[in-house]
């Protein structure tokens, strides 16, 4: 088996991992908080949810489950990515437009985790007297930001270059 199917293969592992360990760390984090502190991943979330109301763990879990929706889903994309290379399909219209989809994803992804915390701001501090309605942009968000923004155009800009070219080769 050459080196880049087996690449293939681990990413694609990788990835189911990941999306399984978000699921469970989300759940675990949101209705399970002493579990969750047990494990000692505590420093990944920043909100205690063990002295919020029903209502609020609820949203919370709601708001991040749509941010590992959105991971999840860009990983499949990743995984049928992977399934392409082990199948050695490299420069077709289906794994440009697979990557221009997964550059969509991290786009959205990213926007989301910010917005994600705003809102969980607002839902946490819901029944205080002093409500806080934060948003948080640092230097890594923008950054991550303009990177799929360049990612997605440049996909944009392959997607277009195959699509002449393929036209130009029907051209008599």
């Amino acid at each position: 088996m050459q080196t880049y199917k087996k690449y293939a293969i681990a990413v694609q592992i990788i990835a189911v991992l990941v999306i399984i360990l978000d699921a469970i760390l989300t759940t675990l984090h949101w209705f399970f908080p002493l579990a969750y502190k047990a494990i000692g991943i505590n420093i990944i979330r920043e909100y205690d949810v063990s002295s919020l109301s029903f209502g609020q763990i609820v949203s919370g879990f709601m708001v991040e489950a749509v941010a590992s929706a959105l991971l999840a889903y860009g990983f499949l994309l990743v995984i049928r990515l992977m399934n392409y290379i082990k199948n050695d399909q490299y420069f077709t219209l289906e794994i440009i437009t697979l990557l221009r989809r997964i550059t969509q994803v991290s786009l959205a992804y990213v926007i989301y985790n910010v917005l994600c915390g705003m809102m969980l701001s607002v839902i946490t501090s819901l029944y205080n007297t002093p409500q806080v309605l934060s948003l948080h942009i640092g230097t890594q968000d923008l950054i991550n930001i303009l990177a799929f923004c360049f990612m997605f155009l440049m996909m944009t800009i392959i997607q277009k270059g195959y699509e002449l070219k393929h036209e130009h080769e029907l051209t008599i």
